[in-house]
């Protein structure tokens, strides 16, 4: 699979780097520190915690609601039993969000945490929340691409082969169940809540 096939993950994951590195770039431009310090790393894993959460919540109850999000429903016939792996460039173009989607979200959430929590600390907190997302994008393309070189790399790393078979094996439960795991990532804090972790 060449750059071609990977180009919308590629651009999902550019949008959301570049929003962040603006985001950043104007928060310093209007002479806001940044902070650094054990209380900044701790928020950066509360970014991290609170997009685990937000993920399940959204594809819980707005991508399979009584009125499910049409691009998802596709991303589900395309992706389903047999065809859990794809190389098809058209099927794989489903799998990420629309470039846009984290651009918005970063600038809703990231003036919502200024205006309650200051701004501080707010370099730290989506600095966890673009970790996880592109962490997000990433393995779940590769999830649904057969023989990648991503997983032929992570499988010869010890331990973390485990993590990542948990992970696709959690997804394809997903795939076969609708109603059951929600969550891409670990922790699946957003699965255990709403007990709907399926193993």
């Amino acid at each position: 699979m060449g750059f071609g096939s990977a180009k919308p993950l590629v651009t999902t994951v550019g949008w959301a780097v570049g929003s962040y590195l603006a985001a950043i770039g104007l928060h310093l431009a209007s002479a806001r520190n940044i902070e650094i310090s054990l209380r900044a790393l701790v928020c950066c894993f509360a970014g991290v915690l609170y997009t685990n959460l937000f993920e399940h919540i959204w594809h819980r109850y707005a991508m399979h609601s009584r009125r499910p999000d049409p691009r998802h429903a596709v991303h589900h016939r395309l992706f389903y039993g047999k065809h859990f792996h794809r190389s098809d460039p058209e099927a794989l173009r489903e799998i990420v969000l629309a470039w846009y989607i984290f651009p918005l979200l970063l600038t809703v959430h990231y003036a919502a945490f200024a205006a309650l929590f200051g701004t501080g600390l707010a370099p730290a907190f989506f600095l966890g929340v673009v970790l996880h997302f592109v962490t997000y994008e990433a393995t779940h393309w590769y999830t649904h691409v057969p023989n990648s070189a991503f997983d032929r790399l992570v499988n010869r790393i010890p331990g973390l082969s485990r993590l990542r078979a948990t992970q696709i094996y959690h997804h394809r439960l997903h795939h076969a169940e609708p109603q059951v795991n929600f969550n891409f990532n670990p922790p699946y804090a957003g699965d255990r809540l709403g007990r709907v972790l399926r193993r």
